[in-house]
């Protein structure tokens, strides 16, 4: 009990409030800042492993058989030319992409800037400030 009593009382270690908050905001900005570059990373990584996988060809063709009264039928697959099969995912990522970006809350408008005239002989006349620069 002895050794808590000491610990509670040393001050050699003591760190200023405004300190604590400094590097508390640094660290906060310094997370924000790392995860944002790194879901851009990962965003980019996918669309990549995306489109590598959409570049395989998985045509095929296979002959059918027969043998004596017995026969199989053939089977095949064509598919669409890598160009235009790219040119759909890319598309899609953009539309994708888009439709995020609606999503996330946007900044409300700040209302428009008016002035009242008051010159001898106007009565009260408004005018929008954005419309006359």
């Amino acid at each position: 009990m002895n050794l808590w009593a000491h610990f509670w009382a040393d001050e050699q270690g003591m760190i200023l409030s405004a300190e604590t908050v400094l590097l508390g905001t640094v660290g906060v900005i310094g997370a924000t800042v790392g995860l944002g570059a790194m879901a851009r990373s990962v965003d980019e990584e996918m669309t990549d492993l995306a489109r590598s996988f959409r570049s395989l060809d998985q045509s095929y063709h296979i002959e059918g058989r027969k043998h004596g009264s017995a026969w199989t039928a053939g089977s095949g697959f064509q598919q669409e030319p890598v160009e235009v099969s790219l040119k759909k995912l890319d598309a899609e990522i953009e539309r994708l992409r888009k439709s995020e970006a609606r999503e996330q809350p946007q900044k409300p408008e700040e209302p428009k800037k008016k002035k009242k005239n008051q010159k001898k002989g106007d009565e009260n006349v408004e005018v929008d400030l954005d419309q006359a620069v």
